[in-house]
């Protein structure tokens, strides 16, 4: 659960501000690269100091942030790529 939170959080609020930004897609999915990148280091400091557990310095630590921003790239990149097409049909 806790996993499934640090993932659908970060890809909602890339999404969000995505859609409220209304730029061209080429330029879209480079915001979405940077806030993917940039929500690894938010969830590590929500973690470290505003709930203040899991502190320790690990090894791993830069493993994590790769694939924790790889996820939410990668979702977030397909949800952006769906949504027009979505609403695309539904207002035909």
């Amino acid at each position: 659960m806790q996993t499934a939170l640090i993932i659908v959080i970060p890809v909602v609020v890339v999404l969000l501000i995505i859609g409220i930004l209304k730029l061209k897609p080429l330029f879209s999915y480079m915001a979405i690269f940077g806030l993917g990148v940039l929500s690894s280091f938010v969830v590590e400091f929500f973690f470290c100091s505003g709930l203040q557990t899991q502190c320790e310095a690990d090894a791993l630590n830069m493993v994590g942030f790769f694939f924790h921003s790889f996820y939410v790239i990668a979702i977030c990149s397909v949800f952006y790529a769906i949504m027009p097409h979505a609403s695309k049909q539904k207002s035909q």
